[in-house]
């Protein structure tokens, strides 16, 4: 059986919780950012993903994903757009098949 809460441990949790103060700076900080970079058409999460490929030899999606702190899954959905641009390019490894290397383009 449910038991509602007052509306004041509501009020406390709002008050007191660093993670929910955290979540809402982190979000206050992307907006900021995806203002910043709205002319340029990319979110402040896209251009993260740019940032982490820009070094001198294509890292793999897993190594990516982990510095990131994201599931495979997740950043492949989040480079489909990138590709899509043409900023992207998903290759094989060319030592393992079953591993894909991310590469920035020119564009």
């Amino acid at each position: 059986m449910r038991q509602d809460l007052p509306i004041t441990i509501t009020h406390e949790v709002r008050d007191r919780c660093l993670c929910l103060h955290l979540q809402r700076a982190a979000r206050a900080i992307g907006r900021r950012f995806d203002e910043a970079l709205r002319e340029s058409g990319l979110s402040h999460g896209q251009f993260s993903l740019l940032m982490a490929l820009n070094r001198p030899d294509p890292p793999a999606l897993g190594a990516v994903a982990q510095l990131l702190a994201m599931d495979r899954t997740t950043l492949t959905a989040n480079l489909k757009p990138l590709e899509r641009r043409g900023l992207v390019q998903v290759e094989p490894d060319t030592q393992d098949r079953r591993s894909r290397r991310l590469r920035l383009t020119e564009a």
